[in-house]
Parts: structure tokens; sequence; C-alpha cells
């Protein structure tokens, strides 16, 4: 498999798909920080399978980022268990409003990835196996699209936010200056809406992602740019009034 080295642009007939690649690991702290509330008891519950896949996919894509490889084993590893319990998923996915195809769409995607994912793994090719891990959270988040659906209106812009940070890392990571500018150009105009939503309800999220951003705008490294990840997944893990 061959890595593309081009600039990692997000074409606006995209944007929905690229809204979901993240939704899992928000929806994770989301759920969570819900589960709390009797308000929402009807809220849908995002399947716990999706959940230990993404959270296995976003700690495989750390791992190679850091080429820690006794992680990645572990990882993708984790990431093969959590994907072999997708496929009971057929009918929640369906009752949650999902159509089937698309869940056979999903999974034979996802089946195609974990294998580009081992074959990475097995040579230690480090962009390789970011692309792949890559996939593999864009897969769950089309898996997961039915239930995200259900949320509050912030997250899926919140989502977005998710994705352009990540793909800044990827950016980083192939030393493409362009596309990272394109990613950070994206996030600072979706920020500035998303900040006027959310800016009352969580004054210290809003500023730690502020203080991510001005960290980047000092020094592009991999620490500033996990730091805004956790930041925005901060703002996922507060309920809306």
């Amino acid at each position: 498999m061959i890595v593309s080295n081009a600039p990692i642009e997000i074409d606006p007939s995209r944007r929905r798909l690229l809204a979901i690649a993240a939704t899992v690991p928000l929806l994770a702290a989301f759920t969570r920080a819900r589960a709390a509330s009797p308000s929402v008891a009807t809220t849908p519950a995002i399947p716990q399978p999706l959940l230990d896949l993404d959270f296995a996919a976003m700690a495989l894509f750390d791992a190679a980022e850091a080429t820690h490889w006794d992680d990645t084993h572990k990882a993708l590893s984790k990431v093969e268990t959590s994907a072999a319990a997708i496929a009971a998923l057929e009918a929640r996915y369906t009752e949650a409003g999902g159509q089937l195809e698309r869940f056979f769409e999903a999974t034979n995607h996802l089946s195609a990835d974990l294998i580009d994912a081992r074959a990475a793994e097995s040579v230690r090719d480090r962009a390789w196996l970011l692309s792949s891990a890559d996939n593999i959270l864009e897969r769950a988040g089309d898996l997961t699209e039915p239930f995200a659906r259900r949320t509050d209106a912030e997250l899926p812009r919140i989502e977005v936010l998710l994705v352009l940070a990540r793909r800044m890392r990827r950016a980083l990571d192939w030393q493409d200056d362009q596309g990272f500018e394109a990613a950070l150009r994206d996030f600072n105009r979706l920020w500035l809406i998303v900040r006027r939503q959310v800016a009352a309800r969580m004054p210290g999220q809003v500023q730690s992602v502020e203080q991510a951003l001005a960290s980047i705008a000092r020094s592009r490294t991999v620490e500033n740019l996990r730091a805004l990840s956790t930041a925005v997944h901060e703002l996922g893990a507060t309920p809306s009034a």
C-alpha cells in the first residue's frame, strides 16, 4: 500500500463523513456525562463494542505516532478483538435508523483496514499504520452515525473539530505544511462558531482550547496537538443544559 503525501484538504462534500470520523471518542465521554442525568434516560446508548473499537483505534493511532511498537501491538490486538464483536450489532444499528447496506459496507471496509493495519505493524511502517488507524476510526464513526444523530445539536461541530485536530497531527507527521495550514484554518473558522455556543457554559474548557491553540501557534509539536485534542474532547464531555 502506498501512503499518499498529498495535502490533507477538507472537501465540503465530505464534511458530513469527516464529522462522523471522530464521533465515538467524543460520544464515549458524552455518554458518561449524560448518563448521570435522569432527563436524558431515553437517549440511545452507544453500543459498547463501538466504544471499545474507538478507544483501541485511538490508542493504536497514538502508539504508532510515538513509534511505541509494543504498545502498538497491544492496541492492534484490542482493535481486532473489538472489531470481532461488531457483527452482532446489526439489529441495533438498523433499529437506530441505520441502513443495512451501510452497515455491511462499513464492516467490509473495517475488515480490509484491519488487514492493512496488521501488515503495517508487521513491517513497522509508521505512516502506513497511522493511515490504517485513521481509517479504522472512520469506520467506527460510520457505524456510530445512527446513534450520533440523536445527540445534542452542538456535537457534530465538536466532532469536526476533533477530526481536524487529528488531520493536523497527521500533516505534522508527514511534514505536510500545506495540509496542516488547511486543517488549522478550518479548525479556527469552526472554533469561532463553537466558542460562541459554549463559552457561557464551559469557560474552563474553552480556555483550555484557546491555550492549546496558542501553544500550537508558538510551536507545532505532537504534544501541543495532543493537548488540543484533549481540550476538544472535554467540550464533548460536558452535557448541554
